[in-house]
């Protein structure tokens, strides 16, 4: 317990440390990493190289192929100094054995799914012949690729949902972003580079840790979210009616509506999503990003920028977006990139007939390839 405290401790004095104020700040990860790695938690996973069918089921099949799966458990602490544990799927391809190929492999892809969803957004399997598995597309690729879990869905623990909101999200994901640069980890490799990708409120979070706690990870990719000013197309009375339980689940008609552009979605995905995809996630977070979604309708950028931190990231950032996606639209592109005032650079990529889950419909493939050629040019060459 003495070590937990420790742990606690060193991670509270890291969340209020301003990411601009950087001297010691390599210290005190370091720290923070090796009281994770000395807490003595056992760290439970399959054995590696079993392959994970937990994402399929339905009219989804198992990928084939020389892909490795691996659960991996990371101990965090919280505000509340209780630990608490993420969950997530390592997957790798088992052969590297040409160069450019290993300098992939010591890359890894840390992916923060959206609110309703879990890490099997980004692993949704096999439907009708077409494959939607960006983690492993990724891993066929030779990156490594570690889907996440965040807190309060999936197999991660479940805090209090008017407690897990964005500071404890961002907490326990700066915690694992650091462990994996460690030589003793959860996920069995010490990684030379992360990149973090986001879609929607997994964007969000990944802003928001970043902009929190300085470059904890070397790219960011941000997918399906925007921060900058604009019509926002919701019913404020629709997140009333949500806000009545602490753990939300929101409507299958719902997300069916705000998640696909139908004529590049097959039914029988947006069928499995709602039933084998969907997942509950906290009031407290919610709650964060309405107020979000106000400034944003306000226009008050100075509100924006003290909510999401957005103007406090530093890394390259590749932001994507689709033309249909109703929530996070392609037109506010320009306007979105202008946020990342404090960026070393920022790339637009925007996808044609896309809805805003750009993973389950028919042409996710251009934007897939379009982010693994960004990493390649941007961790690799």
């Amino acid at each position: 317990m003495q070590i937990l405290n420790q742990l606690f401790r060193a991670r509270f004095a890291l969340r209020q440390r301003k990411p601009r104020q950087s001297a010691g700040l390599k210290q005190l990860l370091g720290l923070l990493a090796a009281l994770l790695l000395l807490s003595g938690i056992t760290l439970a996973g399959n054995e590696a190289g079993a392959i994970d069918e937990h994402a399929t089921g339905g009219n989804a099949k198992p990928h084939n192929g020389a892909i490795e799966v691996k659960r991996v458990e990371f101990p965090v602490i919280l505000s509340d100094n209780q630990v608490y544990t993420m969950v997530g799927y390592l997957y790798v391809k088992g052969r590297v054995a040409q160069e450019d190929c290993k300098k992939k492999h010591d890359i890894v892809q840390v992916l923060l799914h959206g609110g309703t969803y879990n890490h099997k957004y980004w692993d949704a399997g096999t439907i009708n012949g077409v494959d939607y598995s960006y983690a492993r597309f990724m891993a066929e690729q030779c990156y490594s690729v570690l889907a996440l879990d965040r807190l309060g869905a999936g197999e991660s623990s479940k805090p209090d949902g008017d407690f897990l909101d964005k500071d404890e999200n961002a907490a326990s994901i700066a915690q694992v972003l650091i462990s994996l640069r460690a030589n003793h980890n959860p996920a069995g490799k010490k990684f030379k580079q992360i990149a973090l990708v986001g879609h929607s409120l997994g964007t969000f979070s990944s802003i928001y840790t970043l902009g929190s706690y300085g470059p904890l990870a070397d790219a960011l990719v941000a997918t399906g979210w925007v921060t900058a000013p604009g019509v926002v197309p919701i019913d404020p009375a629709f997140f009333q009616a949500l806000l009545a339980n602490p753990y939300i689940v929101l409507p299958s008609d719902a997300r069916s509506a705000l998640f696909y552009y139908p004529p590049s979605a097959d039914p029988d995905v947006i069928a499995y999503d709602n039933a084998s995809l969907a997942d509950a996630f906290t009031r407290g977070f919610l709650l964060n990003t309405i107020e979000v979604l106000q400034a944003r309708a306000q226009g008050d950028v100075a509100a924006i920028k003290t909510l999401t931190r957005i103007d406090q990231v530093t890394t390259p950032v590749f932001i994507q977006l689709g033309d249909f996606d109703i929530l996070a639209p392609a037109s506010s592109a320009r306007s979105e990139a202008a946020f990342y005032t404090g960026a070393s650079s920022v790339t637009v990529n925007t996808l044609t007939d896309m809805g805003h889950d750009y993973n389950l419909h028919f042409n996710h493939l251009a934007g897939w390839q379009a982010i693994a050629n960004w990493i390649a040019s941007t961790l690799v060459d």
